[in-house]
């Protein structure tokens, strides 16, 4: 992992650096490549994941089924609706 990323990560993780001054003089005490350096102080996070090589943008989205809901299979609802037809009248 790049020296970039592990600092964005700390910066995340950490309120610490949320001041401007504090912000720039951590960035200037990294090393990281001077291009690198100057996508952070400018805050431009397109130019930076250029640099690295990743995407401009990601998303991370965990989708949970509803809670008491069970879904069924396509297949098992096919079988329900099959079954329930055999019980009309008689011949």
């Amino acid at each position: 992992m790049s020296n970039a990323i592990r600092f964005l990560e700390s910066m995340g993780a950490s309120d610490s650096l949320r001041a401007a001054s504090d912000y720039e003089a951590a960035v200037r005490a990294l090393d990281v490549e001077s291009a690198q350096r100057t996508a952070l102080l400018d805050r431009d996070a397109a130019s930076l994941a250029g640099l690295l090589l990743a995407r401009p943008t990601m998303f991370c989205m965990i989708l949970a089924p509803d809670e008491g809901k069970e879904d069924e299979l396509p297949d098992q609802a096919d079988e329900q609706t099959d079954g329930d037809e055999d019980h009309g009248e008689k011949e």
